[in-house]
This record gives structure tokens, sequence and C-alpha cells, in this order.
């Protein structure tokens, strides 16, 4: 009796599928199960029954956990996606570029001439309005050097009226000695004059001659030596005048690199003014963005969250030699952002017509790869295409004709051949 339930035991062992036999943890051969069997006979009666018992029950539960062999099928569920028609676009592309805020006009100052420091009547940070003194040099020397030159000009106007008076004077004397000599020469023939008396006159006639050439020499040239006193006198006031630093225009005091005391020399920057009134964004753009721009165009600049209008204030026609790209400056009212801020400029590029365009999350990439969803009936066609710009949402492709239809969105979850039902997605 035990022999045969054992043979029953290793028939529904043997008929059980080979996974099954694994999940049930028997690793069954018939070499093995010999000597199992023949293990199981060599113990006591008691004990055999037992171990036949427990086999048995492995055998029920493993006849019990197999699975049908035919099971249920269950629908396969068919996606659905939305899809639109590729159409032709008229579209502007943007160019983004950023850049630093500076102040329109910023200026570093400096005395035109050396001297100590006398005043200093501003600090950082205070307004000033235009021609407001900045720093003073101690100004004595060149109130005297003006005083000089303003008493030179005075003795030199002096000196040429005093001239023309002599001139005329010496012309006179000149008119009268010529007459005498005319009267002795008239004389003399008849022999009533010395000879000795008419040489006297004649180099009188003479003395007096080279007198007028003179003076009228002096005279001629009055103008001349009045212009150079003036200048040396204009000269001494302008220096007076650069003892004191003006502010060129209003603006706000940004440094003050000087002290009371401190002796300066012309090249030594002691003041730095910046006008924030307006705020410049300087940036490099590529070729074909400048061929799109014009100076005193309007584009949009975007800072502290804001959008704001922007002027091409500047715009370099040349570009840079290393970097191959065009200086651009655009310029913004003040009262929106403070100097040294980053802004984004857009830039409107060159107007692109009847161009074929997708949503941008209709192109699947994928290995380098651009591809679309075309929809053929109610199955998906996976079509390779060419990228182009990007423009808003959507992006100009290269491979599909203005009346296919694809889908727009979650493309990575599909694929070439499948079926789709299909909503528009202009419903949505």
């Amino acid at each position: 009796m035990p022999l045969m339930i054992i043979g029953k035991l290793c028939q529904v062992i043997s008929g059980l599928p080979a996974r099954w036999q694994a999940r049930g943890k028997i690793a069954y051969n018939g070499r093995n199960f010999k000597y199992f069997i023949i293990s199981v006979l060599s113990i006591k009666s008691g004990t055999q029954f037992s171990v036949l018992a427990g086999l048995a029950g492995a055998a029920i539960l493993l006849l019990l956990t197999v699975p049908d062999k035919n099971p249920e099928l269950q629908q396969v569920i068919v996606p659905v996606v939305q899809v639109t028609t590729v159409g032709l676009h008229d579209l502007v592309p943007v160019e983004t570029v950023s850049g630093r805020l500076e102040p329109a006009r910023k200026t570093s100052l400096h005395f035109e001439l050396a001297g100590q420091v006398h005043a200093r009547p501003v600090e950082p940070g205070q307004s000033v309005q235009a021609g407001e003194a900045l720093l003073m040099l101690a100004s004595g020397d060149y109130e005297d050097a003006l005083a000089e030159a303003e008493a030179q000009l005075a003795q030199e106007i002096r000196n040429i009226e005093r001239d023309r008076e002599l001139l005329k004077l010496s012309r006179s004397n000149y008119t009268l000695q010529k007459n005498d000599l005319d009267r002795l020469l008239k004389l003399g023939e008849d022999s009533l004059v010395s000879k000795s008396r008419l040489d006297e006159t004649r180099i009188k006639l003479i003395q007096l001659e080279s007198e007028v050439a003179q003076l009228k020499s002096s005279v001629a040239s009055a103008e001349s030596r009045l212009a150079l006193k003036e200048a040396a006198r204009n000269r001494a006031a302008r220096n007076l005048e650069r003892t004191r630093l003006p502010a060129p225009f209003a603006g706000t005091i940004n440094a003050v690199n000087a002290q009371v005391g401190d002796y300066v020399t012309p090249n030594q920057a002691v003041v730095d003014l910046v006008d924030a009134a307006s705020l410049d964004l300087y940036a490099e753009v590529r070729g074909n963005v400048a061929q799109s721009l014009v100076q005193g165009q309007v584009v949009t600049v975007e800072v502290n969250g804001a959008q704001v209008p922007g002027e091409v204030i500047a715009l370099q026609v040349d570009p840079n030699q290393e970097t191959f790209t065009h200086a651009l400056r655009v310029r913004i009212a003040g009262d929106h952002a403070r100097p040294g801020q980053v802004a984004q400029v857009r830039l409107p590029l060159r107007e692109m017509l009847r161009v074929t365009a997708v949503p941008s999350t209709a192109v699947l990439f994928d290995e380098g790869v651009a591809s679309v969803f075309r929809l053929d009936g109610d199955t998906l066609q996976q079509v390779e295409v060419k990228p182009g710009e990007r423009v808003d949402g959507l992006q100009i492709v290269q491979g599909l004709a203005a009346s296919d239809r694809v889908v727009t969105r979650d493309v990575s979850a599909l694929s070439h051949g499948q079926q789709v039902q299909v909503i528009d997605a202009a419903t949505e």
C-alpha cells in the first residue's frame, strides 16, 4: 500500500509542468527519487505514513495551484490623443539676450591743473545739479596770476594809446620840418642861407621820419600785442575757474577720491558722477539679429519681472573680430530698475511667412532625430522631420504638408502603427 501511494505521487509530480515543479520546490528526476523511496522505506512504519501523508498534501496543493490553461484575454485599451492640423503660419522669431544695466551718462572727473584740495562740499550718493561745485582747489596763486595778467593788459592798452598820440605829433613835426627844409632850399639858391644850417635841417627831418616809422610800426602791431595780453589774461582767468570742479550734468555722486588737503594732479580721477535717469543695457548679438535691427527701434526689455519699452540707441555695424558679434545698446527709463541689475531684451527678427509649424510638444526627439506622429485614419505614422526655430510655442518643421494632422502632446508614450481615438486639440 505505501508503495502504491508513492507511485501515484511520482506520477503526479512527473506530470506537473516544470515551472510548477520549480514553484513547489520539487526537483525531480528518476534516479534521485529512487534513492528517496529507498530512504523512506528504510524508516519505521509510523514515520513512513507521516512522510507519505506530507507528500500527498504537497501534491494536492500543487494540483490546486496549477494555472488555467485558457486564461481570459483582456481587451486592449485604445489611447485617446489630441491632434491638430499643421497649417501655414506667419511667424516673427524673437531673440532674447541678457545684459547688465548701466547709467546712460557717467563720467570720471579730474582737475585740469594741479593743486591742493581746499573744499569738498559733496559726498557719495548726493544729488547735484549741472554746474554745482564738487571740489575746489586752493586758488591764491591763480588769483595773483589773473591780477598780473589784467594789469599787463591795461598797461598795454595805455601804451597803444600813447603811441597813437605820438604818431600824430610826429607826423605834424615831420610836415613842419619838411616845409622848413623846402624854404631853406629856396633861400639857399639865392645864397641867403648857410650850408651848415641846411644840413642840420635835413638831419632833423630824417630823425623825425625815423620816429614816425617807429610809431607807425608800434601802432600797426598794437592789435597783435593787445591780443597776446588778452589771451594771457583769459588763460589766467580760466585757470582760476579750473580750481573749481563743476558737475557737467545733473546726477548723483558715485565716488569722491580726494580729501581736503590732498594734492591732486590733472591725470587723477577725483569724482565719479552718474546720471541714472536713463539706463542702458549693453549686449552682444549675432549677425542675423543685428541685420534685423535699426537704430531708434522700440523693443521690449524685461527687468524685475516687468516688461518695459526700450529703444535701440547704438548698434555696431562692423562685428568684433574675435567673437564676430555686434555690440548693442538699448535705453530704458531709470525709474524701472537700478544700475547693475541684469535685464533681458526681446529682439524681433525678420518675419517668416507661410511656414509649416506644429506645437513644440508634438515633436519627439530621440537620439538626435526629430519626429512627429501623423494621423492616417485612426492609425499613427511616425514621420521624421527637420526642425527649425521655435516661435511662441510653435516648432517650425520641414517634412510635413500643411494639411497633415499630428498628435500635439504626450508623444513619448506612442508608437508607429498604433491605433488611437482622436479628439481635436481646438475643442480642449
